[in-house]
Protein backbone atom coordinates (compact mmCIF):
# COMPACT_ATOMS: atom_id res chain seq x y z
CA UNK A 1 0.00 0.00 0.00
CA UNK A 2 3.29 2.41 -0.11
CA UNK A 3 2.24 4.31 -3.64
CA UNK A 4 -1.41 4.05 -2.91
CA UNK A 5 -0.48 5.34 0.59
CA UNK A 6 1.53 8.31 -0.32
CA UNK A 7 -0.33 9.46 -3.06
CA UNK A 8 -3.97 9.29 -1.45
CA UNK A 9 -2.75 11.11 1.37
CA UNK A 10 -1.38 13.64 -1.16
CA UNK A 11 -4.58 13.81 -3.30
CA UNK A 12 -7.03 13.76 -0.46
CA UNK A 13 -4.59 16.91 1.11
CA UNK A 14 -5.46 19.17 -1.50
CA UNK A 15 -8.94 17.59 -2.15
CA UNK A 16 -9.51 18.88 1.22
CA UNK A 17 -8.35 21.84 0.64
CA UNK A 18 -10.12 22.66 -2.20
CA UNK A 19 -13.56 21.83 0.02
CA UNK A 20 -13.09 24.48 2.08
CA UNK A 21 -12.63 27.05 -0.98
CA UNK A 22 -15.57 25.22 -2.31
CA UNK A 23 -17.38 25.88 1.07
CA UNK A 24 -16.38 29.56 0.86
CA UNK A 25 -17.86 29.62 -2.56
CA UNK A 26 -20.95 27.39 -2.98
CA UNK A 27 -22.14 27.94 0.62
CA UNK A 28 -21.41 31.08 1.51
CA UNK A 29 -20.70 33.37 -1.55
CA UNK A 30 -23.18 31.61 -4.04
CA UNK A 31 -26.31 31.58 -2.53
CA UNK A 32 -26.22 35.02 -1.97
CA UNK A 33 -25.12 36.21 -5.43
CA UNK A 34 -27.01 33.78 -7.38
CA UNK A 35 -30.62 32.86 -7.78
CA UNK A 36 -31.66 29.40 -7.26
CA UNK A 37 -32.18 29.06 -10.82
CA UNK A 38 -28.62 30.40 -11.69
CA UNK A 39 -27.55 27.70 -9.76
CA UNK A 40 -29.22 25.45 -11.50
CA UNK A 41 -27.84 26.28 -14.78
CA UNK A 42 -24.11 26.04 -13.66
CA UNK A 43 -25.21 22.53 -12.03
CA UNK A 44 -26.87 21.41 -15.76
CA UNK A 45 -24.35 22.58 -18.01
CA UNK A 46 -21.21 21.05 -15.11
CA UNK A 47 -23.42 17.42 -15.38
CA UNK A 48 -23.80 17.52 -18.81
CA UNK A 49 -20.71 18.78 -20.04
CA UNK A 50 -19.16 15.81 -17.93
CA UNK A 51 -21.85 13.44 -19.42
CA UNK A 52 -21.02 14.76 -23.03
CA UNK A 53 -17.02 14.29 -22.62
CA UNK A 54 -17.69 10.85 -21.09
CA UNK A 55 -19.43 10.05 -23.93
CA UNK A 56 -17.28 11.76 -26.41
CA UNK A 57 -14.33 9.20 -25.68
CA UNK A 58 -15.46 6.66 -26.94
CA UNK A 59 -14.80 4.42 -24.31
CA UNK A 60 -11.23 4.39 -24.73
CA UNK A 61 -10.26 5.14 -21.25
CA UNK A 62 -11.19 1.82 -20.95
CA UNK A 63 -8.48 0.28 -23.05
CA UNK A 64 -5.88 1.62 -19.62
CA UNK A 65 -5.78 -1.65 -18.19
CA UNK A 66 -3.61 -2.68 -20.88
CA UNK A 67 -1.39 0.13 -20.76
CA UNK A 68 1.53 -1.59 -19.30
CA UNK A 69 1.78 -3.25 -22.77
CA UNK A 70 2.18 0.21 -24.15
CA UNK A 71 4.32 1.59 -21.33
CA UNK A 72 8.15 2.86 -23.30
CA UNK A 73 8.87 6.04 -21.80
CA UNK A 74 11.90 6.23 -25.16
CA UNK A 75 9.00 6.31 -27.44
CA UNK A 76 5.81 8.25 -25.95
CA UNK A 77 4.39 4.80 -24.52
CA UNK A 78 4.24 3.70 -28.46
CA UNK A 79 1.81 6.61 -28.61
CA UNK A 80 -0.91 6.15 -26.49
CA UNK A 81 -1.75 9.51 -25.65
CA UNK A 82 -2.17 10.22 -29.37
CA UNK A 83 -4.13 7.50 -30.37
CA UNK A 84 -6.73 9.09 -27.69
CA UNK A 85 -6.62 12.30 -28.70
CA UNK A 86 -7.55 10.87 -32.16
CA UNK A 87 -10.44 8.61 -30.88
CA UNK A 88 -11.83 11.30 -28.53
CA UNK A 89 -11.59 14.37 -31.88
CA UNK A 90 -14.11 11.75 -33.66
CA UNK A 91 -16.18 11.71 -30.48
CA UNK A 92 -16.60 15.44 -30.41
CA UNK A 93 -17.13 15.73 -33.74
CA UNK A 94 -20.56 13.30 -32.89
CA UNK A 95 -21.23 14.93 -30.14
CA UNK A 96 -21.97 18.29 -31.89
CA UNK A 97 -23.99 16.58 -33.98
CA UNK A 98 -26.12 15.54 -31.29
CA UNK A 99 -26.25 18.83 -29.34
CA UNK A 100 -27.49 20.67 -32.33
CA UNK A 101 -29.87 17.95 -33.30
CA UNK A 102 -31.10 17.18 -29.44
CA UNK A 103 -31.42 21.04 -28.28
CA UNK A 104 -35.12 21.30 -27.96
CA UNK A 105 -35.31 18.04 -25.50
CA UNK A 106 -32.13 19.04 -23.48
CA UNK A 107 -33.48 22.46 -22.55
CA UNK A 108 -36.96 21.71 -22.23
CA UNK A 109 -38.50 24.39 -22.64
CA UNK A 110 -41.76 23.86 -20.90
CA UNK A 111 -40.47 24.97 -17.20
CA UNK A 112 -39.49 28.13 -15.45
CA UNK A 113 -35.58 28.96 -15.90
CA UNK A 114 -35.66 27.17 -19.36
CA UNK A 115 -34.73 30.57 -21.25
CA UNK A 116 -31.63 30.79 -19.09
CA UNK A 117 -30.70 27.76 -20.10
CA UNK A 118 -31.34 28.06 -23.63
CA UNK A 119 -29.87 31.27 -23.46
CA UNK A 120 -26.16 29.89 -22.44
CA UNK A 121 -26.82 26.24 -24.00
CA UNK A 122 -23.96 26.53 -26.75
CA UNK A 123 -21.63 26.52 -23.32
CA UNK A 124 -22.18 22.85 -23.69
CA UNK A 125 -19.81 22.95 -26.73
CA UNK A 126 -16.38 24.45 -25.00
CA UNK A 127 -17.27 22.85 -21.78
CA UNK A 128 -17.71 19.49 -22.94
CA UNK A 129 -14.46 19.95 -25.21
CA UNK A 130 -11.97 21.01 -22.87
CA UNK A 131 -13.20 18.93 -20.20
CA UNK A 132 -12.78 15.93 -22.65
CA UNK A 133 -9.03 17.23 -23.34
CA UNK A 134 -8.76 17.66 -19.40
CA UNK A 135 -9.91 13.51 -19.32
CA UNK A 136 -7.91 12.49 -21.85
CA UNK A 137 -4.51 14.26 -20.12
CA UNK A 138 -5.56 13.42 -16.61
CA UNK A 139 -6.03 9.39 -17.59
CA UNK A 140 -2.65 9.30 -19.34
CA UNK A 141 -1.17 11.42 -16.36
CA UNK A 142 -2.46 8.95 -13.70
CA UNK A 143 -1.18 5.83 -16.32
CA UNK A 144 2.25 7.42 -15.09
CA UNK A 145 1.96 7.19 -11.78
CA UNK A 146 0.88 10.67 -11.44
CA UNK A 147 -2.44 11.02 -10.05
CA UNK A 148 -2.24 13.96 -8.08
CA UNK A 149 -2.09 16.64 -10.86
CA UNK A 150 -5.34 16.51 -11.92
CA UNK A 151 -7.07 16.06 -8.84
CA UNK A 152 -5.37 19.25 -7.35
CA UNK A 153 -6.32 21.09 -10.65
CA UNK A 154 -9.59 19.67 -10.56
CA UNK A 155 -10.93 20.14 -6.79
CA UNK A 156 -8.64 23.20 -6.00
CA UNK A 157 -7.42 25.32 -8.17
CA UNK A 158 -10.40 25.46 -10.59
CA UNK A 159 -12.26 25.94 -6.97
CA UNK A 160 -10.06 29.03 -6.59
CA UNK A 161 -10.66 30.48 -9.81
CA UNK A 162 -14.31 30.39 -9.37
CA UNK A 163 -14.18 31.62 -5.49
CA UNK A 164 -12.90 34.45 -7.90
CA UNK A 165 -15.18 34.75 -10.20
CA UNK A 166 -17.56 34.81 -7.17
CA UNK A 167 -15.75 37.27 -5.18
CA UNK A 168 -16.25 39.49 -8.43
CA UNK A 169 -20.34 39.06 -8.54
CA UNK A 170 -20.30 39.57 -4.57
CA UNK A 171 -18.29 43.13 -5.04
CA UNK A 172 -20.48 44.04 -8.04
CA UNK A 173 -17.57 44.39 -10.31
CA UNK A 174 -19.27 42.22 -12.92
CA UNK A 175 -22.61 41.27 -13.94
CA UNK A 176 -24.52 37.75 -14.08
CA UNK A 177 -23.71 38.04 -18.48
CA UNK A 178 -19.87 38.62 -17.73
CA UNK A 179 -19.76 36.17 -14.88
CA UNK A 180 -20.53 33.21 -16.44
CA UNK A 181 -17.92 34.43 -19.62
CA UNK A 182 -15.25 34.58 -16.42
CA UNK A 183 -16.68 30.99 -14.82
CA UNK A 184 -16.17 29.37 -18.40
CA UNK A 185 -12.55 30.79 -18.83
CA UNK A 186 -12.05 29.43 -15.05
CA UNK A 187 -13.17 26.35 -16.40
CA UNK A 188 -11.14 25.57 -19.34
CA UNK A 189 -7.69 27.05 -17.90
CA UNK A 190 -6.60 23.81 -16.38
CA UNK A 191 -6.69 22.11 -19.22
CA UNK A 192 -3.66 24.20 -20.47
CA UNK A 193 -1.84 23.68 -16.97
CA UNK A 194 -2.11 20.49 -17.16
CA UNK A 195 -0.90 19.76 -21.01
CA UNK A 196 1.25 22.21 -20.04
CA UNK A 197 2.98 20.07 -16.86
CA UNK A 198 2.92 16.93 -19.13
CA UNK A 199 5.04 19.21 -21.71
CA UNK A 200 7.70 20.32 -19.63
CA UNK A 201 8.20 16.87 -17.99
CA UNK A 202 8.64 15.99 -22.24
CA UNK A 203 5.50 13.63 -21.52
CA UNK A 204 3.35 15.01 -24.07
CA UNK A 205 3.52 13.60 -27.49
CA UNK A 206 0.91 13.16 -29.99
CA UNK A 207 2.58 10.92 -32.28
CA UNK A 208 0.96 7.50 -33.12
CA UNK A 209 3.59 4.43 -33.18
CA UNK A 210 1.41 2.43 -35.58
CA UNK A 211 3.58 -0.49 -36.21
CA UNK A 212 2.78 -1.06 -32.49
CA UNK A 213 -0.59 -1.31 -33.05
CA UNK A 214 -0.66 -4.99 -34.70
CA UNK A 215 -3.55 -6.79 -35.44
CA UNK A 216 -4.15 -8.31 -31.70
CA UNK A 217 -3.63 -4.98 -30.26
CA UNK A 218 -6.33 -3.26 -32.47
CA UNK A 219 -8.57 -6.03 -32.10
CA UNK A 220 -8.31 -5.29 -28.09
CA UNK A 221 -8.16 -2.28 -28.59
CA UNK A 222 -11.42 -1.96 -30.16
CA UNK A 223 -13.13 -4.73 -27.78
CA UNK A 224 -12.41 -2.64 -24.56
CA UNK A 225 -13.25 0.50 -25.84
CA UNK A 226 -16.81 -0.75 -26.74
CA UNK A 227 -17.56 -2.33 -23.12
CA UNK A 228 -15.97 0.90 -22.33
CA UNK A 229 -18.70 3.08 -23.69
CA UNK A 230 -20.87 1.46 -21.28
CA UNK A 231 -18.84 0.74 -18.11
CA UNK A 232 -17.18 4.71 -18.88
CA UNK A 233 -20.87 6.62 -19.95
CA UNK A 234 -22.95 4.52 -16.83
CA UNK A 235 -21.45 5.83 -14.27
CA UNK A 236 -21.90 9.78 -15.38
CA UNK A 237 -25.20 8.71 -16.43
CA UNK A 238 -26.42 7.78 -13.52
CA UNK A 239 -24.55 10.39 -11.62
CA UNK A 240 -26.28 12.85 -13.55
CA UNK A 241 -29.49 11.80 -14.69
CA UNK A 242 -31.40 12.82 -11.62
CA UNK A 243 -30.11 16.85 -12.38
CA UNK A 244 -32.00 16.31 -15.46
CA UNK A 245 -35.15 14.41 -14.25
CA UNK A 246 -35.21 17.32 -11.73
CA UNK A 247 -35.05 20.25 -14.17
CA UNK A 248 -37.88 18.28 -16.24
CA UNK A 249 -39.71 18.09 -13.30
CA UNK A 250 -39.68 21.12 -11.60
CA UNK A 251 -37.19 23.17 -13.44
CA UNK A 252 -34.14 25.04 -12.59
CA UNK A 253 -34.84 26.23 -9.40
CA UNK A 254 -34.96 23.15 -7.59
CA UNK A 255 -32.16 21.71 -9.53
CA UNK A 256 -30.16 24.10 -8.16
CA UNK A 257 -31.34 23.61 -4.43
CA UNK A 258 -30.33 19.66 -5.49
CA UNK A 259 -27.15 20.58 -6.69
CA UNK A 260 -25.58 22.71 -3.99
CA UNK A 261 -27.30 19.91 -1.61
CA UNK A 262 -25.61 17.14 -3.58
CA UNK A 263 -22.30 19.10 -3.93
CA UNK A 264 -21.79 19.19 -0.25
CA UNK A 265 -22.67 15.21 0.12
CA UNK A 266 -20.02 14.38 -2.09
CA UNK A 267 -17.41 15.19 0.34
CA UNK A 268 -17.61 12.25 1.94
CA UNK A 269 -16.71 10.63 -1.26
CA UNK A 270 -13.52 12.40 -1.34
CA UNK A 271 -11.07 9.67 0.06
CA UNK A 272 -12.13 7.28 -1.86
CA UNK A 273 -11.36 8.84 -5.29
CA UNK A 274 -7.74 9.72 -4.35
CA UNK A 275 -7.45 6.28 -3.70
CA UNK A 276 -9.18 4.73 -7.02
CA UNK A 277 -6.87 6.99 -9.01
CA UNK A 278 -3.74 5.23 -7.81
CA UNK A 279 -5.16 1.74 -6.72
CA UNK A 280 -6.36 1.24 -10.49
CA UNK A 281 -3.10 1.33 -12.09
CA UNK A 282 -1.25 -0.92 -9.04
CA UNK A 283 -4.19 -3.49 -9.37
CA UNK A 284 -3.87 -3.34 -13.26
CA UNK A 285 -0.30 -4.39 -12.95
CA UNK A 286 -1.04 -7.16 -9.95
CA UNK A 287 -3.22 -8.46 -12.91
CA UNK A 288 -0.47 -8.47 -15.36
CA UNK A 289 1.79 -10.33 -12.59
CA UNK A 290 -0.76 -12.69 -11.64
CA UNK A 291 -0.20 -11.31 -8.07
CA UNK A 292 -3.31 -12.32 -6.35
CA UNK A 293 -1.95 -11.74 -2.73
CA UNK A 294 -1.42 -8.07 -3.67
CA UNK A 295 -4.83 -7.77 -4.99
CA UNK A 296 -6.44 -8.92 -1.66
CA UNK A 297 -4.41 -6.71 0.60
CA UNK A 298 -5.41 -3.58 -1.39
CA UNK A 299 -9.02 -4.81 -1.14
CA UNK A 300 -9.43 -5.25 2.49
CA UNK A 301 -6.74 -2.68 3.52
CA UNK A 302 -9.11 -0.28 1.10
CA UNK A 303 -12.23 -0.92 3.04
CA UNK A 304 -11.50 -0.87 6.38
CA UNK A 305 -9.62 2.55 5.84
CA UNK A 306 -12.50 4.49 3.24
CA UNK A 307 -15.42 3.15 5.78
CA UNK A 308 -13.92 4.81 8.42
CA UNK A 309 -13.53 7.75 6.45
CA UNK A 310 -16.41 8.24 4.92
CA UNK A 311 -17.90 7.47 8.76
CA UNK A 312 -16.28 9.93 10.04
CA UNK A 313 -17.10 12.76 7.39
CA UNK A 314 -20.67 11.53 7.15
CA UNK A 315 -20.84 12.32 11.20
CA UNK A 316 -18.99 15.80 11.08
CA UNK A 317 -21.57 16.80 8.19
CA UNK A 318 -25.06 15.03 10.17
CA UNK A 319 -24.20 16.83 13.35
CA UNK A 320 -23.52 19.93 11.95
CA UNK A 321 -26.92 19.62 9.23
CA UNK A 322 -28.71 22.49 11.44
CA UNK A 323 -25.21 24.56 11.42
CA UNK A 324 -25.26 24.24 7.50
CA UNK A 325 -28.19 25.67 6.66
CA UNK A 326 -28.06 28.00 9.37
CA UNK A 327 -25.93 30.03 6.87
CA UNK A 328 -28.05 29.62 3.76
CA UNK A 329 -30.94 31.50 2.23
CA UNK A 330 -34.50 29.81 3.59
CA UNK A 331 -34.85 28.53 0.10
CA UNK A 332 -32.70 25.92 0.12
CA UNK A 333 -33.59 24.31 3.09
CA UNK A 334 -35.63 21.56 1.17
CA UNK A 335 -32.16 20.21 0.47
CA UNK A 336 -31.45 19.09 4.06
CA UNK A 337 -32.62 15.44 3.17
CA UNK A 338 -30.62 15.01 0.18
CA UNK A 339 -27.20 15.63 1.90
CA UNK A 340 -28.52 12.65 3.82
CA UNK A 341 -29.28 10.14 1.04
CA UNK A 342 -26.86 10.99 -0.98
CA UNK A 343 -24.17 10.81 1.46
CA UNK A 344 -25.65 7.84 2.49
CA UNK A 345 -25.15 6.34 -1.02
CA UNK A 346 -21.50 7.60 -1.12
CA UNK A 347 -20.65 5.43 2.08
CA UNK A 348 -21.86 2.12 0.81
CA UNK A 349 -19.81 3.08 -1.82
CA UNK A 350 -16.67 4.06 -0.62
CA UNK A 351 -17.16 1.43 2.54
CA UNK A 352 -16.65 -1.25 -0.18
CA UNK A 353 -13.18 -0.49 -1.19
CA UNK A 354 -12.33 -0.64 -4.28
CA UNK A 355 -14.33 -3.55 -5.61
CA UNK A 356 -14.80 -1.57 -9.41
CA UNK A 357 -11.45 -0.97 -9.94
CA UNK A 358 -10.83 -5.08 -8.95
CA UNK A 359 -13.57 -5.89 -11.51
CA UNK A 360 -12.91 -3.31 -14.09
CA UNK A 361 -8.91 -3.90 -14.54
CA UNK A 362 -9.09 -8.14 -14.53
CA UNK A 363 -10.16 -10.45 -17.62
CA UNK A 364 -13.93 -10.21 -16.37
CA UNK A 365 -14.12 -6.59 -17.01
CA UNK A 366 -16.86 -7.05 -19.60
CA UNK A 367 -19.27 -8.24 -16.98
CA UNK A 368 -18.70 -4.56 -15.09
CA UNK A 369 -19.95 -3.17 -18.17
CA UNK A 370 -23.05 -5.14 -18.01
CA UNK A 371 -23.40 -4.34 -14.48
CA UNK A 372 -23.55 -0.52 -15.41
CA UNK A 373 -25.83 -0.92 -18.30
CA UNK A 374 -28.45 -2.76 -15.85
CA UNK A 375 -28.06 0.00 -13.09
CA UNK A 376 -29.18 2.65 -15.62
CA UNK A 377 -32.13 1.17 -15.93
CA UNK A 378 -32.39 0.50 -11.71
CA UNK A 379 -31.28 4.30 -11.68
CA UNK A 380 -34.15 5.45 -13.94
CA UNK A 381 -36.87 2.97 -12.51
CA UNK A 382 -36.26 4.44 -8.90
CA UNK A 383 -36.12 8.04 -9.69
CA UNK A 384 -39.26 7.76 -11.54
CA UNK A 385 -40.62 6.15 -8.89
CA UNK A 386 -39.26 8.41 -5.85
CA UNK A 387 -38.76 11.84 -7.86
CA UNK A 388 -43.12 12.06 -7.69
CA UNK A 389 -43.08 10.81 -3.73
CA UNK A 390 -40.56 12.70 -2.27
CA UNK A 391 -39.33 15.57 -4.84
CA UNK A 392 -36.04 16.24 -5.22
CA UNK A 393 -35.18 14.10 -1.80
CA UNK A 394 -36.54 11.24 -3.70
CA UNK A 395 -33.68 11.60 -6.25
CA UNK A 396 -31.46 11.28 -3.57
CA UNK A 397 -33.31 8.29 -2.32
CA UNK A 398 -32.97 6.77 -5.51
CA UNK A 399 -29.26 7.37 -6.00
CA UNK A 400 -28.82 5.83 -2.29
CA UNK A 401 -30.69 2.58 -3.76
CA UNK A 402 -29.00 2.66 -7.02
CA UNK A 403 -25.46 2.88 -5.32
CA UNK A 404 -25.96 -0.16 -2.69
CA UNK A 405 -27.78 -2.21 -5.73
CA UNK A 406 -24.25 -1.44 -7.60
CA UNK A 407 -21.85 -2.66 -5.14
CA UNK A 408 -24.16 -5.85 -3.71
CA UNK A 409 -23.88 -6.99 -7.21
CA UNK A 410 -20.29 -6.28 -7.36
CA UNK A 411 -19.18 -7.64 -3.88
CA UNK A 412 -21.05 -11.00 -4.72
CA UNK A 413 -19.51 -11.19 -8.27
CA UNK A 414 -16.00 -11.13 -6.60
CA UNK A 415 -16.97 -13.09 -3.90
CA UNK A 416 -18.16 -15.88 -5.91
CA UNK A 417 -15.56 -15.34 -8.53
CA UNK A 418 -11.97 -14.71 -6.75
CA UNK A 419 -13.15 -15.40 -3.27
CA UNK A 420 -12.15 -12.44 -2.19
CA UNK A 421 -14.15 -10.17 0.43
CA UNK A 422 -12.90 -7.21 2.25
CA UNK A 423 -14.80 -7.22 5.44
CA UNK A 424 -13.59 -8.76 8.54
CA UNK A 425 -14.80 -7.92 12.22
CA UNK A 426 -13.67 -4.66 12.10
CA UNK A 427 -16.51 -3.56 10.37
CA UNK A 428 -19.44 -3.58 12.25
CA UNK A 429 -17.49 -2.33 15.45
CA UNK A 430 -16.64 0.73 12.84
CA UNK A 431 -20.44 1.16 12.12
CA UNK A 432 -21.77 0.61 15.79
CA UNK A 433 -19.04 3.07 16.84
CA UNK A 434 -20.32 5.84 14.53
CA UNK A 435 -23.79 5.37 15.12
CA UNK A 436 -23.20 5.39 19.23
CA UNK A 437 -20.70 8.90 18.58
CA UNK A 438 -23.64 10.11 16.55
CA UNK A 439 -26.15 10.18 19.15
CA UNK A 440 -23.97 10.95 21.90
CA UNK A 441 -22.58 14.51 20.06
CA UNK A 442 -26.33 14.99 18.95
CA UNK A 443 -27.93 14.81 22.49
CA UNK A 444 -25.82 17.86 23.36
CA UNK A 445 -28.42 21.33 23.12
CA UNK A 446 -26.59 23.67 20.72
CA UNK A 447 -25.11 27.06 21.21
CA UNK A 448 -26.81 29.93 19.87
CA UNK A 449 -23.47 30.63 17.75
CA UNK A 450 -23.03 28.39 15.36
CA UNK A 451 -19.28 28.57 14.30
CA UNK A 452 -18.41 27.80 18.41
CA UNK A 453 -21.53 25.22 17.98
CA UNK A 454 -20.01 23.69 14.71
CA UNK A 455 -16.32 23.35 16.36
CA UNK A 456 -17.71 22.01 19.51
CA UNK A 457 -19.35 19.46 17.36
CA UNK A 458 -16.14 18.69 15.59
CA UNK A 459 -14.28 18.27 18.10
CA UNK A 460 -16.43 16.12 20.42
CA UNK A 461 -16.67 13.38 17.19
CA UNK A 462 -13.20 13.75 16.28
CA UNK A 463 -11.94 12.73 19.76
CA UNK A 464 -14.79 10.13 20.46
CA UNK A 465 -14.86 8.83 17.15
CA UNK A 466 -11.06 8.82 16.10
CA UNK A 467 -10.02 7.85 19.41
CA UNK A 468 -12.33 4.80 19.26
CA UNK A 469 -10.73 3.79 16.10
CA UNK A 470 -7.01 4.64 17.54
CA UNK A 471 -7.63 2.71 20.71
CA UNK A 472 -9.22 -0.46 18.81
CA UNK A 473 -6.80 -0.67 15.82
CA UNK A 474 -9.32 -0.74 13.28
CA UNK A 475 -7.56 0.24 10.70
CA UNK A 476 -3.54 -0.53 10.30
CA UNK A 477 -2.83 1.97 8.06
CA UNK A 478 -4.89 4.81 9.73
CA UNK A 479 -3.11 3.87 12.79
CA UNK A 480 0.33 4.20 11.00
CA UNK A 481 -0.72 7.81 9.68
CA UNK A 482 -1.57 9.13 13.48
CA UNK A 483 1.91 7.69 14.88
CA UNK A 484 3.64 8.72 11.96
CA UNK A 485 1.80 12.51 12.70
CA UNK A 486 2.46 12.36 16.55
CA UNK A 487 6.09 11.50 15.89
CA UNK A 488 6.47 14.11 13.78
CA UNK A 489 5.45 16.90 15.98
Amino acid sequence: MGIIQQQTIKGTFYSYLGVLIGFLSIYLIQPHVLTPQQVGLIGILTSFSMLFAQLAVLGFNATARIFPYFRNSKNHDNGYLGLAFLVSFGGFIIFCIAAYALKDQIVQEKHAGSDLFETYYWYLIPLTFFTLIFNILELYSRLLYDTTTGRILREFTKRVFILIALLMLLFNLVSFEPFMWIWLLFNIIPTGMIAFRLYKRDQLSFRINFKFLDKPIRKQLLHLSFFGILTGASPIIIENIDKYMINEKFGLGNTGIYTLAFAFATIISLPARSLYSIAYTVIAEAWKNENLKEIKSVYQKSCISQLISTLFLFLLIWVNINNIYSVLPAEYSSGRYVIFFIGLGYLIDSSTGVNGVILSTSRFYKYDSFFNVALIGVTITANLIFIPLYGITGAAIACAITLFTFNLARYLFILFLFKMQPFTYKTPIAIVTAIVVYFIVNAIPMFSNFILDSAFRFALTTLFFGGTVYYLNLSEDINNLIKKYLQAS
